[in-house]
């Protein structure tokens, strides 16, 4: 009995022995940070045996102290730059993210009920402080891990900062959250999430932006537009698209692009819809109009396809995509005369029609020697503008005209 009752308290003492070596850690760690000059490595290494340990694993303190140094060396960065001095932007991101990994555990291990109810926090106050002294500049470093293409480093510290201003510690007379700078943020983050391949989480940045006061809410929508084709989501780029369409109904950006997807899964009916229930909006509108041009000439329609061209130049007789569109429908035309030609057996017909083709064939080069003049070479439609005009300089035997663009097309 006595044997069991003195290794009962051999075993306690050595418990509590070894959680006052582990506290004792603790404090070394902590008392690293007042030495000159500082030893980050050691006073992390110390702490992190703590971190391990049983007996303190579970404490708030341990928690703040491994935080503590991160701060500790962020801070060293921070009054660097305010005294115009080279920091270590390095230093400074290794501090902020190690700061803030381990305040929030702190804080989850923080806080004792008292007698009347109330919890009490040890650390909660000196963390606030910290977060607060800190949080701008988790964007400062953020900016600079992004122009060093350090995209994980600039995504971890955008949402470090993002997070901060969730946490449940704040209360409303802390004014932590700016939504304005926030949600900002919450933009940035998408975009260097986007930059790191990683879709799913930039979307899910670009959705916690669509219920917001966000100003470039166009931009957010156009960004999940491109984020959900890039993951092959039909389902939600149309659907984003649609509210798009919605939204910002004079934007050529989410129209085009549900067009080009009917057109292109040849569902013409649902385009032409679409299309036409955005003229009725906006019934003046050139690039609108050249897209329904474009989906006619598409179609076969090709009347009435030039009756919306002539529409389009009646509103502005100089705009190049207009008179690029105008040529098209005349040489996809004549390039349906010419290829139906090949089948009549009377030579008489077959030579009138060829006539026909080439007529239309003229009327083309017309339009797109005009747009040609009018339309920029870094314009998405010059390339196709040349190749169409080779092919009909060729077709109608324009020798010198059609080694002039030919030599202009492999310079290009």
């Amino acid at each position: 009995m006595k044997k069991t009752l003195w290794m009962t308290l051999g075993l306690l003492l050595f418990t509590i022995a070894t959680g006052c070596a582990q506290k004792s850690q603790v404090n070394k760690a902590y008392n690293r940070l007042f030495t000159e000059p500082i030893d980050y490595a050691a006073a992390t290494e110390d702490i992190e045996v703590a971190k391990k340990d049983s007996t303190t694993a579970t404490q708030s303190r341990t928690w703040y102290v491994a935080g503590r140094i991160g701060y500790t060396m962020a801070n060293t960065e921070v009054t660097k730059m305010r005294m115009q001095q080279p920091a270590n932007d390095e230093n400074l991101y290794q501090g902020l993210k190690q700061m803030y990994d381990n305040y929030v555990v702190a804080d989850k291990f923080d806080g004792v009920v008292d007698k009347k109810g109330r919890i009490k926090y040890s650390q909660r106050r000196n963390i606030k402080a910290d977060f607060k002294e800190m949080h701008p500049f988790y964007i400062n470093a953020g900016a600079t891990m992004f122009e060093y293409k350090e995209f994980a480093k600039a995504y971890t510290l955008f949402n470090q900062y993002i997070k901060i201003a969730d946490l449940a510690i704040w209360e409303e007379k802390d004014a932590i959250k700016i939504d304005s700078t926030y949600n900002t943020i919450q933009f940035y983050a998408g975009i260097v999430a986007s930059n790191m391949d990683s879709t799913q989480l930039a979307i899910k940045h670009f959705k916690n932006l669509i219920g917001t006061s966000y100003p470039q809410k166009e931009a957010v929508y156009e960004m999940l537009y491109s984020l959900y084709q890039h993951a092959n989501d039909t389902v939600n780029f149309i659907s984003i698209l649609k509210e798009g369409v919605e939204l910002y109904p004079e934007s050529p950006f989410f129209i085009g692009n549900l067009i080009n997807y009917y057109a292109t899964a040849s569902k013409f009916t649902e385009a032409l819809d679409y299309l036409n229930e955005a003229l009725e909006r906006s019934p003046k509108n050139i690039e609108y109009l050249n897209v329904k041009g474009t989906l006619l000439i598409q179609m076969g329609e090709f009347d009435k396809a030039r009756a919306i061209y002539t529409e389009s130049l009646a509103l502005n007789n100089q705009h190049p995509n207009s008179l690029f569109g105008m040529g098209r429908s005349w040489a996809f035309e004549g390039d349906l005369i010419n290829e139906k030609s090949q089948d009549i057996k009377d030579n008489k017909l077959y030579k009138k029609e060829q006539e026909r083709a080439k007529e239309y064939f003229i009327n083309s080069i017309k339009y797109l020697e005009e747009a040609k003049a009018l339309m920029s070479k870094e314009d998405a439609q010059y390339s196709d503008l040349l190749q169409n005009l080779r092919v009909l300089y060729l077709r109608l035997g324009e020798t010198e005209k059609y080694n002039k663009i030919d030599a202009e097309i492999k310079t290009y």
